[in-house]
């Protein structure tokens, strides 16, 4: 497996195709008449449903997208349905959600779950009517026979789990679709603007004490000496107690836990450690001399270094990408409580299954006597696909000793201690033979690597490739390219951003294509669609990707753009495309303005395919919020002096404000593929779409991110 979104889906695949070969028992408990053909869904006497979702919901709509799948085959009835979060355990043993794979890998398993229901739910019904069960059809949580007979599925509960379990039932065909496709209100809606959803920072349990952590400013420094009195001096500080990641202050509210810490902070010295000199300055000049140093190769296509040697004209730049914090809208926090044989967990998490088990191994416990209550989150972006601050709270509730504990992290800690994404720099290089065609392509990327700071230090093997996505797929047909990343030591620890290593180095791609367009004369658009040929691209474990699905969002985005039209002084379009990940094709073109130096951002109009399409107002909701996600990215970064991030709160992280976010439109292409990821597709192409539309605007070419008003004058 290449990178994360391979792990991601292949675990995510096989975790729900698990589940769905063990757990296929149409046993009800003792007691009762529920019919449980499998583990994602429990049919009721009643009627109602109980649909188990094995994705965490931050957002995107999984709580929604994926009953909608199983009602569609059980053909039930929309509005007698319950969603629940599945638990980590036996039954669903890879929860982990990220990458974009919620629905394109439960797809074929949540079908076969609602298919399997359905037809024991008609055996049961053909069996009490004594007649064959082709001659029995189901709608709207009934199962219809000859001559207006009509039996609702409550009713069948009971003699249904009886039936045997259909090992690869009949699926719909998409003409027959009565949900999906459908515009279908997000199912937990109500609940979060009435606010009755339970958020991370929601959950009370009888009993409960708050901790906050004083941590050392430096990530991975200790405290040398402090004066516990200090904070224990606060009214309502219970306890001062030491944790490997700092002096957790416990106490009976957020509140005095904060200022607790607050206090405790005056009477601490920390040991830095080996990150107390870091720097941004320091980290750009070892990344600039890695761009001309060694380097691991990811991908290699001919022989780019005699083609650039052989070419009448080598265009080159260079590229930079700053740090990037998650900037969640909800802080970090967990909820542990420890009791008897057992440790009980209450949060937001994209990986409950390694929440379960490294919570178990903070308290010395073993993986199942560790339960996991996912709730809903305010924002992931891959932040919460790391467990260090749930592992943290276990740690401060064993530390503390009785009681469920709620450890909460404020803004600063969230800013200062991420899982940042790296820095990067790019150094492009196009060789142009006689013509002007493109005849080598050469990309090097230099910066820390997240994959080996996941993997605690460890380098793997497949390391380069994890580092270049959206570079080594490049998708145009260029005879000799060459893409490889130069690794460049951080001290800091590195997570997941949403859409990763894409963001930055499709940004450099996309901007340095649209430099070549313009340097030998050629509209950007056309030649993209000229180097879009017949080539295979690199392959993730599945098909190569259909490069006729870019082609096409290519011309319906620049289509309804208006591309070519002429525009007034100063204002601009700019376009960029991927194939994300080999399965989802997006294409974007912004419209912008600069006037003065002030950069406006008009339009940007996004066409996608994404194969088969779930829930429409989920899809364009993901669309509007990656574009907002990446066009964020132009105005943010954090910076590092003496091992500390400069940037410590959103006053000085700018993320896109609501003034300045610009109009949307989206358009479909419609496909009969099976449906792919959209929660990161759109994020990497708002940067190049923008700046080459700057480009377009003013003539000035932008190869560095964050903007700033220098930048545009």
């Amino acid at each position: 497996m290449t990178n994360r979104r391979d792990f991601l889906r292949v675990t995510g695949a096989v975790g729900a195709g698990l589940v769905l070969g063990l757990h296929l028992d149409a046993k009800s408990k003792a007691g009762t008449a529920q019919f449980r053909p499998n583990a994602f869904l429990a049919l009721r006497p009643d009627g109602t449903v109980c649909i188990s979702v094995p994705k965490t919901e931050m957002g995107q709509g999984v709580r929604t997208s994926l009953p909608l799948i199983v009602a569609e085959e059980l053909d039930l009835d929309w509005s007698r349905i319950e969603v629940v979060t599945a638990l980590p355990g036996p039954e669903f043993k890879a929860m982990q959600t990220g990458g974009s794979t919620s629905v394109s890998s439960t797809w074929t398993p949540l079908r076969k779950a609602g298919a399997a229901a359905r037809e024991m739910l008609k055996a049961a019904a053909a069996a009490q009517w004594n007649i064959g069960v082709d001659q029995c059809r189901t709608e709207n949580g009934f199962v219809l026979g000859p001559r207006g007979r009509k039996l609702s599925y409550g009713h069948l509960a009971e003699a249904a789990a009886k039936q045997p379990v259909p090992k690869d039932p009949m699926l719909k065909q998409p003409a027959d679709y009565r949900l999906l496709g459908k515009r279908t209100p997000r199912f937990d809606g109500p609940a979060i603007v009435t606010g009755k959803a339970v958020f991370g920072l929601d959950v009370r349990r009888p009993g409960q004490r708050f901790a906050a952590v004083l941590r050392c400013p430096v990530p991975g420094g200790q405290p040398r000496a402090w004066d516990e009195t200090k904070g224990l001096a606060v009214q309502g500080v219970k306890a001062v107690v030491k944790v490997p990641t700092g002096l957790a202050v416990v106490a009976d509210s957020t509140w005095a836990a904060f200022k607790g810490r607050e206090a405790l902070a005056t009477s601490t010295t920390w040991d830095e450690g080996v990150g107390k000199d870091f720097s941004t300055l320091a980290l750009e000049a070892k990344m600039r001399a890695a761009l001309m140093g060694p380097a691991d190769e990811a991908r290699r296509v001919g022989d780019a270094e005699k083609a650039l040697a052989a070419a009448t004209n080598v265009l080159e730049a260079e590229y930079a990408f700053p740090y990037q914090a998650h900037a969640t809208v909800e802080p970090m926090n967990a909820t542990v409580h420890i009791q008897g044989e057992g440790v009980e967990t209450w949060t937001g998490s994209q990986s409950p299954n390694e929440v379960q088990e490294r919570t178990a191994a903070a308290v010395g416990l073993k993986t199942e006597q560790s339960k996991v209550n996912v709730t809903l989150l305010g924002g992931g972006f891959g932040r919460r696909l790391g467990t260090d601050f749930s592992t943290e709270a276990a740690l401060v509730a064993k530390a503390a000793g009785g009681g469920p504990i709620q450890v909460v992290w404020d803004r600063e800690d969230d800013f200062c201690h991420d899982l940042h994404h790296p820095a990067t720099l790019h150094r492009m290089r196009a060789g142009l033979d006689g013509s002007g065609a493109i005849s080598a392509w050469a990309h090097r990327i230099a910066g820390p690597s997240i994959l080996r700071s996941w993997m605690g230090g460890q380098k793997s093997p497949d390391q380069a490739s994890a580092e270049a996505g959206g570079a080594l797929d490049i998708p145009y047909a260029i005879p000799a390219i060459t893409v490889d990343f130069a690794e460049v030591e951080a001290p800091t620890p590195l997570g997941w951003l949403r859409a990763v290593e894409i963001v930055p180095n499709v940004f450099a791609r996309e901007c340095f294509l649209d430099e070549v367009a313009h340097a030998t004369g050629k509209d950007p658009l056309q030649l993209r669609l000229d180097l879009l040929g017949d080539q295979d691209i690199v392959k993730f474990g599945q098909d190569e990707a259909d490069l006729r699905r870019l082609k096409k969002v290519l011309q319906v985005a620049t289509g309804k753009a208006g591309w070519g039209r002429k525009l007034t002084a100063g204002r601009g379009l700019g376009l960029a495309c991927h194939a994300y990940d080999c399965r989802t094709y997006v294409a974007q073109v912004a419209e912008v303005s600069v006037v003065k130096g002030r950069l406006r951002i008009h339009k940007v109009t996004c066409a996608v395919d994404c194969g088969i399409v779930v829930n429409p107002w989920g899809l364009e909701a993901q669309v509007e919020g990656g574009i907002a996600f990446g066009l964020s990215a132009l105005f943010t970064q954090i910076t590092w002096e003496q091992g500390r991030t400069v940037q410590t709160g959103f006053q000085d992280f700018p993320i896109l404000r609501l003034p300045d976010m610009p109009a949307v439109e989206i358009h479909v292409v419609l496909s009969r593929e099976a449906p792919s990821g959209m929660g990161e597709p759109p994020v990497p192409l708002a940067i190049p779409a923008v700046l080459n539309a700057i480009f377009a605007a003013t003539g000035k070419r932008i190869r560095r991110v964050p903007l700033d008003g220098e930048s545009l004058t």
